[in-house]
């Protein structure tokens, strides 16, 4: 059986070369870009073998722990990546759940993750080429430590398999991919501001983790050769151990796997209470806002709008650790900025759905006033909060009055204007179920120089106030900084009220043409 899984599993690889000459290319592409890597992995092996015993130690198990924990983490949050032979597809056929377990374990290494880990792993063999000892134990902990790596992913794949088959699993997955993405500057500023000071402390961290499951392994040769004799027998134990306790997990989870029938991706849930509708009035605006707060709550391509938020905070947070504390200050209203065009993409997130407000007969200013209700009830506290706190903690309480009118300026007039211009126009967005971050087709120039516009007619009426609130900031006025609070309040909430009104009437106008629309972008 697992000569045969393994000439499926190539044969399977060859097709998908073989779909489309662009396929074949950025596989050769892929393979003289690894070949490239491979070269220099083997030289810097090499050159690590003139180094002092420890800095080899400490590199090995740094390297095979980060090896290990990536084989841990990445099949969880890119589910999907190489499901060929999963044991969805598996399940089907009578099979023992032992011999699956050694044909997958054969597959998994002889497949491209498998192998380059491998290669990798046998490398660290070259930096002790000075150093006997380590050159016969190297391999063998390289391969214990491969095989460590593949068992573990299997066994925490096997056991997430039922979590991944819900929704939720994979929406929170996917921000938690998107997470670091957006944070990748301020990780890279952290790592290279501390990069002098941390890597006199990089021995002390391979000694910790060497006694963990992560870089026990990794930990043998380096532990013999410095003739820590003990110690490479404790840790011997412990990677023995653990890849007993990997396999030993993987197959109990691939025997429940093989009994348990598929689930379903949606699932159906058992509803008590009327929800978000209980919280409004019996009104067709109530019947708006709590329609709406059902999708804030659960569609998760509104919760991915809002991801931005707390990251906005992180990097105030990091650039005042640098002693830049001015977006820190500012942290209110570009929080405002952020949620004042939300509402523009609120039609289209409805998607056929709207025609439930065409068929009821809903009025245009029902459902502006519904929609701000719900980003309201969210938006004005969250602006607050972020404007005060930090100010209170920067001991700046005096701009508070100033931040607080720009905040809520932008956040009213952000309303009127996104009730005018989701009205007016659609915007390309992913179809319910889909990744809130996926790039959906139809996202053009056009598009998004419309929300451009949105945002720059936004500032321009919130001119106002913000000429103020600059004006109370630069002068150290609290008198101009109420009276930036006023006029935010008052002047954001007429251009609330009027667009409102305005985008109600065009809704009403334009009603069917945005549902024709929408029905076309989801080939209705």
């Amino acid at each position: 059986m697992v000569a045969h899984l393994l000439r499926l599993r190539f044969r399977l690889l060859l097709n998908s070369f073989t779909r489309s000459t662009w396929t074949l290319v950025s596989a050769i592409i892929g393979a003289a870009w690894g070949l490239f890597i491979l070269v220099g992995l083997v030289a810097g092996m090499i050159a690590l073998s003139y180094a002092e015993p420890v800095w080899v130690w400490t590199v090995s198990v740094l390297a095979g722990g980060a090896a290990v924990l990536g084989w841990i983490v990445v099949p969880l949050l890119l589910r999907g990546v190489d499901q060929s032979l999963s044991v969805d597809k598996l399940r089907i056929f009578p099979l023992p759940p032992r011999r699956l377990l050694v044909a997958l374990l054969v597959v998994g290494l002889l497949g491209v993750p498998g192998l380059v880990t491998l290669t990798a792993g046998l490398s660290t063999t070259l930096s002790w080429l000075g150093h006997p000892v380590g050159l016969v134990a190297a391999p063998l902990a390289a391969v214990l430590g491969v095989l460590t790596c593949v068992t573990a992913s299997r066994a925490f794949e096997s056991v997430g398999a039922s979590l991944a088959a819900g929704r939720r699993y994979r929406e929170v997955m996917g921000v938690l991919v998107f997470v670091p993405l957006l944070l990748l500057g301020p990780i890279i500023g952290v790592a290279g501001s501390s990069l002098a000071t941390i890597s006199n402390d990089l021995p002390d961290i391979a000694r910790t983790m060497s006694w963990t499951p992560l870089g026990a392994a990794w930990s043998i040769p380096g532990d013999l050769v410095l003739r820590r004799n003990g110690e490479a027998l404790a840790k011997t134990g412990i990677a023995l151990a653990t890849l007993a306790v990997f396999v030993l997990l993987w197959r109990r989870s691939l025997a429940v796997l093989l009994v348990t029938p598929p689930r379903a991706s949606g699932g159906s849930g058992s509803a008590k209470g009327l929800g978000p509708f209980a919280w409004y009035p019996a009104t067709p605006t109530g019947a708006v806002a709590a329609r709406t707060t059902v999708y804030w709550l659960r569609d998760p391509r509104y919760g991915g709008s809002l991801i931005m938020l707390p990251l906005l905070a992180v990097i105030a947070v990091f650039l005042a650790s640098t002693g830049s504390d001015w977006f820190l200050a500012a942290l209110g209203p570009v929080i405002a900025a952020t949620l004042a065009i939300t509402l523009c993409a609120e039609v289209s997130y409805d998607g056929t759905a709207f025609a439930t407000h065409l068929s009821t007969g809903v009025s245009g200013v029902a459902d502006r006033v519904g929609r701000v209700i719900t980003l309201g009830l969210l938006s004005v506290p969250l602006v607050g909060v972020a404007t005060v706190v930090p100010l209170l903690v920067l001991d700046r309480g005096e701009q508070i009055p100033a931040l607080l009118g720009i905040g809520f300026g932008l956040l009213l007039t952000g309303f009127g204007v996104s009730s005018v211009a989701s009205a007016r126009f659609l915007l390309p967005v992913p179809a319910a179920g889909e990744s809130p971050f996926k790039t959906p087709p139809g996202s053009t120039f056009t598009s998004q120089l419309g929300m451009y516009a949105a945002w720059l007619i936004v500032f321009g009426l919130a001119i106002p106030e913000l000429a103020l609130g600059i004006a109370a900031i630069a002068l150290g006025s609290v008198v101009l900084g109420v009276a930036a609070l006023l006029v935010g309040i008052i002047a954001g909430s007429i251009v609330m009220v009027v667009g409102i009104r305005q985008g109600g009437a065009l809704l009403e106008r334009r009603g069917p043409e945005l549902l024709a629309s929408l029905m076309r972008a989801r080939g209705a």
